[in-house]
């Protein structure tokens, strides 16, 4: 197996960290205040060829770099300012479900804007009954002619107060696993867009819920049949969203980690010796690098098989493997840092207490991590258990 990064994931992750450091680093107050300016940094990235376009083939504007290159460059820009992370992880989900599903028409109208940077889609798929069982979705579409009127309402959808169009899951019939897919531009009546103004962790990303209120949307927004929905929305979260949040969990770690070995290399104490010299300190600095490392190869391979032709389906414990591993190593690293460097720690200029919260963000994502243990033990065990 070849550890080597090619030329051209070389050349990637250095436009990643050049953009980062110049663009992001300097104004991460501004961009938290204002959430709004990211979308201009979004269309910065975009336009280098390190945004959405990654993973995109180039028929339609992306330059098919794959889902390695997408994960390091991801990394690159979580470990400066991690609401892009998020962002990147969650733009390219709508598109993936228009990839797969979308017919021609469909791609050629919504998936080129979006890798230039021009517009933001998102895809709304949790409600206030949940998100994990799929099932339990309460929105409906009933068609009337040649439009779908669509009623219910998304909750804790990621980008729902700015994109310019979401892709959505309805029910289309009674049964509980006819739903189907959809797409609404920003503006159609009816479609009601709101942030949530008061939370915490990735604030640079707007988080909001979606209202449909007899909302009109011709049957041409139908992305593939009816009934293909669930099928749809989960290889969208599962090959980009999954990867994605494992992405964005690596960069919390490493620069919560970067970040507090700085300041123990410089902080000095017992005469005038730096506290990275104690053992303690250093056995802690130990365990947090290997678990990031081991981090990196599980998000590496899942990434990896997908580039060599492997699905969401027939990669989805190694995916889910990653996604865990990831976001809990991320939890634990932007724990440990605080107490690692005492009262210090726990100031508001220090910034270590902001990497929790981002990294508590995690978890829940792109299928809760104990969602995805379920999964790993259904692939290890053949038996799919509810509880218990």
């Amino acid at each position: 197996m070849d550890f080597g990064l090619t030329p051209e994931q070389e050349k990637m992750v250095a436009i990643a960290k050049k953009v980062a450091e110049e663009e992001f680093a300097p104004h991460i107050h501004e961009l938290d205040e204002n959430p709004s300016l990211l979308r201009n940094l979004f269309k910065k990235v975009c336009e280098l060829g390190v945004g959405v376009g990654i993973i995109i083939p180039r028929k339609y504007g992306g330059n098919e770099a794959g889902h390695l290159t997408r994960m390091l460059v991801n990394i690159e820009f979580s470990k400066v300012y991690a609401p892009m992370g998020l962002v990147l992880q969650t733009v390219p989900m709508g598109l993936w479900a228009l990839l797969h599903f979308g017919n021609e028409e469909q791609r050629e109208k919504y998936i080129l804007p979006v890798v230039k940077g021009e517009r933001m889609a998102c895809l709304a798929i949790t409600e206030p009954t949940g998100g994990s069982d799929v099932t339990t979705i309460r929105t409906t579409a009933k068609k009337v002619g040649k439009e779908y009127i669509v009623n219910g309402s998304k909750v804790f959808i990621t980008l729902a107060p700015e994109a310019d169009f979401c892709i959505f899951t309805a029910k289309t019939k009674e049964n509980p696993s006819e739903i189907s897919l959809f797409l609404v531009e920003k503006g159609t009546e009816g479609f009601i867009q709101r942030v949530i103004d008061k939370r915490r962790g990735l604030q640079g990303a707007q988080v909001g819920n979606i209202t449909f209120k007899d909302c009109k949307i011709p049957e041409e927004n139908l992305i593939g049949k009816e009934g293909q929905g669930i099928r749809a929305a989960l290889k969208s979260v599962v090959e980009v969203g999954r990867l994605g949040n494992t992405a964005l969990a690596i960069g919390i770690a490493e620069s919560a980690f970067e970040k507090t070995l700085k300041f123990l290399k410089e902080r000095k104490l017992y005469g005038g010796k730096p506290l990275a010299g104690l053992q303690t300190i250093q056995f802690e600095l130990v365990n947090m690098r290997m678990e990031i490392e081991a981090s990196k190869l599980l998000a590496y391979r899942a990434a990896w098989l997908l580039d060599q032709g492997k699905t969401g389906l027939e990669a989805g414990g190694e995916i889910a493997t990653a996604k865990v591993y990831s976001s809990e190593t991320a939890k634990k690293v932007a724990f440990k840092v605080i107490s690692l460097c005492g009262a210090y720690g726990t100031l508001t200029e220090f910034n270590l207490v902001k990497f929790l919260e981002y990294a508590l963000e995690t978890d829940p994502a792109a299928g809760a991590n104990n969602i995805c243990r379920m999964l790993i033990g259904r692939e290890l065990t053949g038996v799919f258990t509810i509880g218990g």
